[in-house]
């Protein structure tokens, strides 16, 4: 494990983000809030997190992008109108990568199992939670309420969000049952924006390359080294043969030319 230190009011985990990390509370709380697209009050937390608690674990574990978000409390919460996150101390982490959690569940598969299903129940909870402040789950309660049996109550729930109510049942077996705002992280997606980023490095080092072999050959046909030293002082004090002042240029300029 490792520390990470956050100020007051920091976001930790931000919505629709890939979680790399589980975190462990070691000092201060932290704030959970539902994505503010479909928040009833906005700004409002849905619940605390208080000293050696943890979260990050059922994202990770079932390759989850967080449908909330994390932010260190900057205020207690009946000071709040005054909000100062300068009085209240950092708040401190103990923290383990994804890549070794994953790494010691396929070690440990049976304590992994128990693990993952904690995760689960947890992950249960917080949308209990999440729902308490929600847009969405708001509507499809005042649907239900309209209806006068299970089959028009049924109705009144669209397809792509079934999975939300059926986290309020609580059921052992509806536990997996995911939200519809909970996307599985998009591996290929990653890799091919990984790909074009070394393209473009790539390219870049190639440019760097071809212009210091220029360099290199233009300096070999000089065959003066004292003339290659002079225009190099006269780079530096910015005067020429002519003794003018050109403009100034800068140290990529110079390579450049």
């Amino acid at each position: 494990m490792y520390c990470r230190i956050y100020t007051p009011g920091k976001t930790v985990i931000s919505y629709k983000s890939n979680v790399k990390e589980m975190y462990f509370i070691r000092q201060g709380l932290v704030e959970v809030f539902n994505n503010e697209n479909d928040e009833v009050e906005k700004d409002k937390p849905i619940l605390y997190l208080p000293k050696y608690s943890y979260f990050g674990d059922y994202q990770i574990l079932y390759n989850l992008k967080s449908n909330l978000v994390f932010k260190t409390l900057a205020h207690t919460p009946d000071n709040k109108a005054q909000q100062q996150p300068e009085q209240l101390p950092d708040i401190i982490f103990m923290c383990i990568s994804k890549d070794v959690l994953c790494e010691l569940c396929d070690l440990f598969p049976q304590t992994a199992e128990n693990i993952k299903r904690r995760s689960l129940e947890r992950r249960h909870r917080f949308m209990l939670q999440k729902n308490t402040n929600s847009n969405t789950i708001k509507q499809k309660e005042e649907e239900r309420k309209k209806g006068d049996d299970a089959h028009s109550r049924g109705q009144s729930i669209s397809g792509d969000d079934t999975s939300n109510m059926k986290a309020e049942d609580g059921a052992e077996d509806q536990l997996e049952d995911f939200y519809s705002d909970e996307e599985p992280e998009n591996f290929e997606s990653q890799k091919e924006d990984m790909k074009m980023y070394l393209n473009k490095l790539n390219k870049r080092i190639d440019s760097l390359v071809d212009a210091l072999k220029q360099a290199d050959a233009m300096m070999a046909k000089m065959g003066d080294q004292k003339g290659i030293i002079e225009q190099i002082n006269n780079k530096k004090t910015g005067k020429t043969k002519k003794g003018v002042e050109p403009e100034r240029k800068s140290i990529a300029e110079f390579f450049k030319e």
